[in-house]
């Protein structure tokens, strides 16, 4: 039975690695209303949006940290503008990726043109957490609860002794309180490749994911989550591969690898789109689903779903 699961993973996995030259990052739908109420982080200093993986980044730091403001700034442009960062508040990362051309002569006089990557990381603050500035704080809209609860995943999430809690500040799982926090189920929505109830397991899939990396489970050293991108960024591999390979596991979705494959593309562009860390990603994902069903004794009734 091993042997049949790791086929499956592997098959998920070679299917979201043939998607990743298929799927645009642009076509991503947040599976969650919170999200997509703020619009599109910006820099009010320069009136411009962030791009890219800085989106997602972005978004998911102001969900998780309870942000009501979608405009991020560097310390010194929120200095230049007149307000100050609270002292002791902590800025979020983003990745800053420019092409330079840099051109010189051969041997023969001839112009030789050049690529050189240019690869940076900036620390940004959110206005809530800055003095002296007047922003507009948003609010979730009214939903219309669309989830549909599955007594299976909800059994066997409630039989890994996860402490998942609710409530508005967004999707997260946090390594100080060692639990995981999940948005309203009215919050999340129906999207292009899956429904609202869909949406809604693959993200508590993903957070119960990141939850088994903890130092006294697995141990993926989430200590330097916070201070190496690519360390973060592997982890989101990681965690989505996870939540593939659950949803696989309870039969949850079958549509939704597009967006699995988005949402990892993403990451990538931080790891210099190298897809040699899917592959590793997924030996790791591997490890957390197995631990997740040991924990459960009654998801060994339904190791069928592999």
């Amino acid at each position: 039975m091993t042997s049949q699961k790791t086929d499956i993973r592997e098959q998920i996995t070679d299917q979201i690695i043939g998607l990743l030259e298929t799927v645009r990052i642009d076509d991503y739908e947040p599976p969650f209303a919170g999200l997509a109420a703020q619009g599109i982080p910006e820099n009010p200093t320069t009136g411009n949006q962030y791009q890219g993986v800085n989106i997602l980044s972005l978004w998911f730091n102001q969900e998780s940290k309870g942000f009501t403001s979608n405009e991020w700034a560097t310390f010194n442009q929120w200095r230049e503008a007149g307000a100050n960062v609270r002292k002791g508040e902590k800025g979020s990362r983003i990745i800053f990726y420019k092409t330079l051309i840099n051109s010189e002569k051969d041997a023969n006089g001839n112009i030789q043109e050049h690529k050189v990557p240019l690869l940076r990381t900036y620390s940004v603050f959110n206005a809530n957490q800055v003095d002296n500035y007047n922003y507009t704080g948003g609010s979730l809209p009214s939903q219309i609860d669309k989830v549909r609860r599955i007594d299976l995943v909800d059994a066997f999430c409630k039989g890994t002794g996860a402490d998942i809690r609710g409530n508005k500040n967004g999707a997260y799982y946090s390594p100080k309180k060692d639990c995981i926090n999940m948005p309203p189920t009215a919050s999340f929505l129906d999207t292009k490749n899956a429904s609202a109830t869909e949406n809604y397991y693959s993200t508590l899939l993903h957070e119960l994911t990141h939850w088994t990396g903890a130092e006294h489970r697995l141990n993926r050293a989430w200590d330097d989550l916070t201070t190496n991108e690519n360390s973060y960024a592997f982890e989101e591999l990681i965690a989505e591969l996870g939540a593939a390979f659950l949803c696989a596991q309870y039969g949850i979705s079958q549509t939704q690898a597009p967006d699995h494959a988005i949402y990892i593309k993403s990451w990538l562009k931080a790891l210099k789109n190298d897809k040699t860390h899917v592959f590793k990603a997924a030996a790791q994902a591997m490890k957390s689903v197995d631990y997740l069903n040991d924990l459960n004794v009654e998801a060994q009734n339904y190791e069928t779903f592999f």
